[in-house]
């Protein structure tokens, strides 16, 4: 069903934030989503889909976890900043330890000033596309400018688990590979059986949209209707007047939607899922669905048809809180990189090698190694480590060489998109449909994942202000786990000073025999022995 949420305020305010606690208890199930194919997902309290979690501006969710997988899981709640908090950022052999089967572990999100769309999702191999994803929204103590909402969630559904996937896949050469054609699923229902929603004529509807896919992006719009972007991952835009929503693995966005005066009519909203890596076919791909916007259960439709379509993009847009351009004091480049091994899903890479774990969580390195944390070499190769230092201001160069678009999520924060355009060579030119853009005024707009098609690339700008450990990594599931990774450790110095990890998280590793302290390796100084030795792309 559709969700629609309706708060109404009346003068009596809130002077407590309040403390939400949520049990999930991670498990299989045996699921037809799709209504084709049944096979053992990834559910919570045995159920799919995962219910969305509603909190408030200020709020702090306990997010009570048991695993009672066969194997470990991971919790990451997508957009939160976690502000020396780093070890509930659920990044495995990062920012700690995942959890081990049958243990639990509760993951404290403060919501601090953060308000807006996001997501809370597996980050352990392959959960994500299995099941283990929800919609999590924070919102605004006194919301203004809209009546109603409206939540849609987007979810690619694939027909196999992502092991099985991943494993077949490994034993074929790269011109084998089987096509990957999933069913969307809107708001966990088939998009074909996507239920209608109702529009009051002159009222303003804040329609929220996440895209909690895997490895698909999704179109959103409600044509005769123009939408006015206000957020994009959190953080409050400027309105921007578009026809449609386009939106890449992990991105959110929110729009203003006002509804016509007259019931004369009803109308559609269109959902399209698309790819560029592969390859179009009749009824898969893209794929489109439908849905109905009553206005009068008696009133014909109405389809309005357009010769083109204005979807949105965020380097068009600014940010309301008007933060100006940051002042890049160093620039950090990255390449997009793809080695085949002969067999199976190509290996990726950010710069020289493909992203590996380590043998201890990249955040108790930098916690134990005293200054040798400020040296990348610590964190070892296959970590692909990048050391900032407190007061710089990053600019992050990412090129896309490749025929394949990603999407760039950074843990922990969230950069200003400040420009993007083709490569410059002949083959980029011929081959991509980006143009060059800078940010049209002086407020870049501030994301947590970006869009980085192919042949082209993006800059992005953040500031160092704190300490904190994050990774990097493209947001389709296979290229990630096949390497599209990288570590940024931020100013060592205050980390060490300020964040001290309480006992149950350093307990998720001990109980798994991962040690807290040391390099990379474990050992101390440069000793690197027992680390598994880096691949090369």
């Amino acid at each position: 069903m559709l969700q629609l949420f309706i708060y109404l305020y009346a003068t009596i305010s809130l002077c407590w934030a309040a403390t939400v606690s949520v049990h999930w208890d991670v498990g299989y199930l045996d699921v037809s989503r799709d209504g084709y194919s049944t096979w053992r997902a990834i559910g919570v309290n045995g159920k799919l889909p995962i219910p969305p979690i509603h909190v408030t501006q200020g709020d702090t969710l306990l997010l009570h976890v048991h695993n009672s997988l066969k194997e470990p899981t991971s919790i990451h709640t997508h957009g939160m900043y976690q502000i020396n908090t780093d070890y509930y950022d659920g990044a495995p052999m990062v920012t700690g330890c995942s959890i081990a089967p049958n243990a639990n572990f509760t993951y404290k999100i403060n919501t601090g000033n953060q308000k807006g769309t996001f997501w809370i999702h597996g980050h352990y191999y392959g959960h994500l596309e299995d099941g283990l994803r929800a919609p999590f929204i924070i919102h605004e103590k006194q919301p203004v400018g809209y009546d109603e909402e409206i939540l849609f969630y987007l979810e690619d559904w694939p027909q196999q688990t992502f092991e099985d996937r991943m494993s077949e896949n490994d034993q074929k050469k790269p011109g084998q590979l089987p096509p990957f054609y999933p069913t969307a699923l809107i708001n966990g229902i088939n998009g074909n059986l996507t239920q209608p929603i109702k529009f009051v004529p002159g009222k303003k509807y804040r329609i929220r949209v996440v895209s909690m896919s895997g490895s698909f992006w999704f179109r959103f719009s409600i044509p005769g209707h123009k939408m006015h972007v206000i957020e994009a991952d959190g953080i409050d835009a400027s309105p921007l007047e578009v026809d449609g929503l386009d939106l890449g693995p992990g991105q959110r966005r929110s729009a203003i939607i006002t509804a016509h005066n007259s019931c004369e009519f009803n109308y559609l909203y269109n959902v399209t899922m698309y790819a560029n890596f592969a390859k179009s076919l009749p009824g898969l791909l893209p794929r489109h669905y439908s849905g109905s916007v009553i206005y009068n259960p008696n009133s014909p439709y109405k389809v309005p048809i357009k010769d083109q379509t204005v979807w949105s993009n965020a380097i068009d847009m600014q940010a309301q809180d008007q933060t100006p351009l940051y002042p890049a004091s160093r620039q950090i480049v990255w390449t997009v990189k793809e080695r085949s091994l002969g067999y199976g899903i190509p290996y990726y890479s950010f710069k020289d090698y493909v992203y590996n774990q380590t043998n201890v969580p990249t955040l108790f390195t930098a916690l134990t190694t005293g200054k040798l944390a400020f040296n990348s070499s610590i964190y070892g190769l296959q970590s692909q480590t990048f050391v900032v230092k407190h007061g710089e201001n990053i600019e992050l160069l990412i090129n896309n060489p490749g025929p394949k678009d990603h999407t760039i999520h950074l843990h922990m924060m969230d950069y200003q998109l400040v420009e993007m355009g083709p490569l410059g060579n002949s083959e980029a030119n011929s081959r991509t449909e980006v143009k060059f853009q800078k940010s049209p005024g002086p407020y870049p707009m501030r994301l947590d994942t970006a869009t980085l098609r192919a042949f082209s690339y993006i800059k992005i700008r953040f500031p160092v202000n704190r300490g904190f450990v994050a990774i990097a990594h493209c947001h389709l599931e296979s290229h990630m786990e096949h390497g599209l990774r990288a570590t940024i450790v931020a100013a060592p110095d205050l980390l060490q000073k300020h964040l001290r990890v309480p006992q149950e998280a350093t307990e998720l590793c001990t109980m798994q025999g991962i040690s807290v302290s040391g390099n990379a390796a474990g050992n101390q100084g440069f000793d690197m022995t027992g680390l598994p030795p880096a691949i090369p792309v």
